[in-house]
Protein backbone atom coordinates (compact mmCIF):
# COMPACT_ATOMS: atom_id res chain seq x y z
CA UNK A 1 0.00 0.00 0.00
CA UNK A 2 0.97 3.58 -1.00
CA UNK A 3 1.35 5.66 2.08
CA UNK A 4 0.82 9.69 1.81
CA UNK A 5 3.83 12.00 2.68
CA UNK A 6 2.87 13.66 5.78
CA UNK A 7 1.43 17.24 4.77
CA UNK A 8 -0.11 16.10 2.24
CA UNK A 9 -3.97 17.28 2.33
CA UNK A 10 -4.04 18.29 5.98
CA UNK A 11 -5.19 21.34 6.87
CA UNK A 12 -3.08 22.79 9.88
CA UNK A 13 -2.42 25.97 11.95
CA UNK A 14 -0.02 27.53 13.36
CA UNK A 15 0.21 28.36 17.20
CA UNK A 16 -0.56 31.89 16.60
CA UNK A 17 -3.96 31.06 14.41
CA UNK A 18 -5.16 28.15 17.01
CA UNK A 19 -4.98 31.05 19.91
CA UNK A 20 -6.90 33.41 17.82
CA UNK A 21 -9.38 30.50 16.70
CA UNK A 22 -9.81 29.90 19.99
CA UNK A 23 -10.51 33.58 21.42
CA UNK A 24 -13.03 33.53 18.73
CA UNK A 25 -14.78 30.55 19.73
CA UNK A 26 -14.57 31.87 23.17
CA UNK A 27 -16.04 34.88 21.97
CA UNK A 28 -19.14 33.69 20.35
CA UNK A 29 -19.64 31.39 22.70
CA UNK A 30 -20.65 34.45 25.11
CA UNK A 31 -22.00 36.18 22.60
CA UNK A 32 -24.64 33.34 22.15
CA UNK A 33 -24.97 32.83 26.05
CA UNK A 34 -25.45 36.68 26.34
CA UNK A 35 -28.12 37.02 23.69
CA UNK A 36 -29.98 33.48 25.31
CA UNK A 37 -30.36 35.36 28.56
CA UNK A 38 -31.21 38.53 26.83
CA UNK A 39 -34.40 36.71 24.89
CA UNK A 40 -35.05 34.19 27.82
CA UNK A 41 -34.81 37.48 30.28
CA UNK A 42 -32.64 37.34 33.53
CA UNK A 43 -34.44 34.99 35.63
CA UNK A 44 -35.44 32.27 32.70
CA UNK A 45 -39.11 33.09 32.39
CA UNK A 46 -39.00 36.42 31.27
CA UNK A 47 -39.18 38.28 34.13
CA UNK A 48 -36.15 40.60 34.72
CA UNK A 49 -33.61 40.07 37.30
CA UNK A 50 -35.01 41.01 41.16
CA UNK A 51 -32.49 44.08 41.75
CA UNK A 52 -33.70 44.27 45.63
CA UNK A 53 -30.85 44.39 48.15
CA UNK A 54 -32.57 41.76 50.44
CA UNK A 55 -34.65 38.51 49.89
CA UNK A 56 -37.27 40.88 51.01
CA UNK A 57 -40.25 41.09 48.16
CA UNK A 58 -39.83 43.60 45.62
CA UNK A 59 -42.13 46.69 45.19
CA UNK A 60 -45.17 46.14 43.52
CA UNK A 61 -47.32 48.05 41.04
CA UNK A 62 -50.37 47.86 43.05
CA UNK A 63 -49.17 48.84 46.55
CA UNK A 64 -50.53 51.91 47.65
CA UNK A 65 -48.46 55.98 47.85
CA UNK A 66 -47.10 57.01 50.45
CA UNK A 67 -47.48 60.57 51.33
CA UNK A 68 -44.28 61.85 52.62
CA UNK A 69 -44.39 65.32 54.83
CA UNK A 70 -43.34 67.25 58.14
CA UNK A 71 -46.40 67.25 59.50
CA UNK A 72 -49.79 65.06 60.36
CA UNK A 73 -53.47 66.79 60.13
CA UNK A 74 -55.03 66.25 62.99
CA UNK A 75 -58.58 65.78 61.26
CA UNK A 76 -58.01 63.30 58.61
CA UNK A 77 -54.71 61.73 60.34
CA UNK A 78 -52.61 62.33 57.01
CA UNK A 79 -50.05 64.24 55.77
CA UNK A 80 -51.24 67.56 55.63
CA UNK A 81 -51.45 69.20 52.21
CA UNK A 82 -49.58 72.27 52.89
CA UNK A 83 -46.64 70.22 54.39
CA UNK A 84 -45.62 67.46 51.45
CA UNK A 85 -42.48 67.05 50.62
CA UNK A 86 -39.91 64.42 49.34
CA UNK A 87 -36.79 65.81 50.76
CA UNK A 88 -35.88 66.34 54.51
CA UNK A 89 -33.16 67.73 56.59
CA UNK A 90 -32.03 68.22 60.10
CA UNK A 91 -34.56 70.12 62.45
CA UNK A 92 -37.80 68.68 60.31
CA UNK A 93 -40.18 66.51 61.19
CA UNK A 94 -40.53 63.32 59.14
CA UNK A 95 -44.15 62.65 58.60
CA UNK A 96 -45.18 59.51 56.27
CA UNK A 97 -49.45 58.59 56.04
CA UNK A 98 -50.99 56.17 53.70
CA UNK A 99 -54.56 56.95 52.40
CA UNK A 100 -57.46 55.36 54.17
CA UNK A 101 -58.45 53.63 51.02
CA UNK A 102 -55.76 51.03 51.18
CA UNK A 103 -55.81 47.83 53.41
CA UNK A 104 -55.23 49.08 56.93
CA UNK A 105 -53.48 46.25 59.14
CA UNK A 106 -52.45 47.09 62.66
CA UNK A 107 -49.38 46.71 63.32
CA UNK A 108 -47.26 47.85 60.55
CA UNK A 109 -44.01 46.33 59.28
CA UNK A 110 -42.00 48.85 57.80
CA UNK A 111 -38.80 48.27 55.84
CA UNK A 112 -36.27 50.98 54.34
CA UNK A 113 -34.06 50.38 51.74
CA UNK A 114 -31.05 52.61 50.62
CA UNK A 115 -31.22 53.34 47.25
CA UNK A 116 -28.68 55.97 46.26
CA UNK A 117 -26.70 58.24 47.97
CA UNK A 118 -24.42 56.35 49.55
CA UNK A 119 -23.75 52.07 50.28
CA UNK A 120 -26.92 50.47 48.26
CA UNK A 121 -29.26 47.93 50.98
CA UNK A 122 -31.29 47.33 53.32
CA UNK A 123 -31.24 49.97 56.37
CA UNK A 124 -34.31 48.90 58.34
CA UNK A 125 -36.06 45.43 57.68
CA UNK A 126 -39.30 44.81 57.98
CA UNK A 127 -39.16 42.56 61.24
CA UNK A 128 -40.50 44.83 63.99
CA UNK A 129 -44.69 45.82 64.23
CA UNK A 130 -45.52 49.44 64.74
CA UNK A 131 -48.81 50.12 66.22
CA UNK A 132 -50.65 53.01 64.74
CA UNK A 133 -51.24 55.74 66.61
CA UNK A 134 -54.80 56.71 65.27
CA UNK A 135 -56.57 53.84 63.85
CA UNK A 136 -57.93 55.57 60.75
CA UNK A 137 -55.12 55.53 58.51
CA UNK A 138 -51.56 54.20 58.57
CA UNK A 139 -49.05 57.74 59.73
CA UNK A 140 -46.01 58.41 62.34
CA UNK A 141 -44.29 60.90 62.85
CA UNK A 142 -40.72 60.87 64.02
CA UNK A 143 -37.35 63.35 63.80
CA UNK A 144 -35.04 63.60 61.19
CA UNK A 145 -32.25 63.82 63.27
CA UNK A 146 -33.26 60.39 64.65
CA UNK A 147 -33.17 59.36 61.35
CA UNK A 148 -30.00 60.52 60.02
CA UNK A 149 -28.58 59.11 63.24
CA UNK A 150 -29.63 55.66 62.03
CA UNK A 151 -29.57 55.89 58.14
CA UNK A 152 -27.27 58.72 57.13
CA UNK A 153 -28.32 60.87 54.05
CA UNK A 154 -29.05 59.65 50.96
CA UNK A 155 -32.08 58.19 48.53
CA UNK A 156 -34.62 56.22 50.11
CA UNK A 157 -37.61 53.46 49.08
CA UNK A 158 -39.93 52.76 51.89
CA UNK A 159 -42.01 49.84 52.05
CA UNK A 160 -45.23 49.18 54.38
CA UNK A 161 -45.98 45.37 55.05
CA UNK A 162 -48.53 43.59 56.74
CA UNK A 163 -46.74 41.11 58.05
CA UNK A 164 -43.20 40.91 58.82
CA UNK A 165 -40.58 39.84 57.05
CA UNK A 166 -41.48 41.71 53.62
CA UNK A 167 -42.40 37.98 52.26
CA UNK A 168 -45.68 38.93 50.55
CA UNK A 169 -46.19 42.25 48.49
CA UNK A 170 -46.53 45.48 50.42
CA UNK A 171 -49.42 47.41 51.36
CA UNK A 172 -47.66 50.49 50.05
CA UNK A 173 -44.57 52.16 49.03
CA UNK A 174 -43.20 55.46 48.54
CA UNK A 175 -39.46 57.26 48.23
CA UNK A 176 -37.52 59.90 50.29
CA UNK A 177 -34.20 61.58 50.56
CA UNK A 178 -32.41 62.60 53.89
CA UNK A 179 -30.07 65.46 53.63
CA UNK A 180 -27.68 65.99 56.18
CA UNK A 181 -26.68 69.66 56.78
CA UNK A 182 -23.08 70.89 55.05
CA UNK A 183 -21.50 71.19 58.50
CA UNK A 184 -22.09 67.94 59.71
CA UNK A 185 -20.86 64.51 59.08
CA UNK A 186 -22.96 61.91 57.08
CA UNK A 187 -23.72 58.84 59.46
CA UNK A 188 -23.06 55.74 58.68
CA UNK A 189 -26.16 53.52 57.45
CA UNK A 190 -27.04 50.59 59.58
CA UNK A 191 -28.57 47.28 59.06
CA UNK A 192 -30.81 47.59 61.45
CA UNK A 193 -31.61 51.26 62.49
CA UNK A 194 -32.75 52.21 65.86
CA UNK A 195 -34.83 54.78 64.85
CA UNK A 196 -38.30 53.29 62.82
CA UNK A 197 -39.60 55.55 60.72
Amino acid sequence: MARRPDGDDRFSLSPRARRIAGWLAALLLVLGIAAVVRFLGGNGDGTPLDAAPSGSAGAASDAAAIAFGTAIDPATGQVAEAARADSFTPGETFAYSVEPGAALADPVYVEVRRTGGGQIGVAQEAVEGQELPDPRAIAFTVPVDDLLEAFGSGEYLMLIYAEPGGTADPLAEGTFELVSSPSSEPAAPSASGSASP
